[in-house]
């Protein structure tokens, strides 16, 4: 499931129309791949990182990398990475266009797909 993700974030990004913002949708799909392979990481730890909030609400982006990363599940080179993509995808479904650009996403999709080969 999620390569079909990764792939429908690949095949926005190649039909939009530069210069439109076309990057956007793919940086939200992408985003949303990342996340969930972050919480999927935090149940297979030992043991589990809880995905939650005290107060019961999802944690986002950044407390899952935080996470993961004080249990060595990766370096801060890695979390840093991490918590920039996490941008861009914050930046995309906020409407802060003007944060991010089209080469920032193809390098969030690469990287993506390489993080979830690496620790998935």
């Amino acid at each position: 499931i999620i390569s079909d993700y990764m792939g429908q974030a690949e095949q926005l990004l190649g039909e939009g129309i530069p210069g439109q913002h076309d990057y956007v949708p793919a940086a939200v799909l992408a985003g949303a791949v990342l996340e969930d392979t972050l919480r999927r990481l935090c149940q297979r730890q030992s043991p589990p990182i809880d995905t939650l909030k005290p107060n019961g609400d999802k944690k986002t982006l950044d407390p899952l990398i935080t996470d993961l990363q004080k249990a060595n599940v990766f370096n801060k080179a890695k979390a840093d990475q991490l918590k920039s993509w996490a941008k861009t995808r914050n930046y995309a479904a906020h409407g802060e266009f003007t944060e991010f650009n089209r080469t920032e996403v193809e390098a969030m999709i690469i990287g993506v797909k390489a993080f979830i080969a690496d620790y998935m």
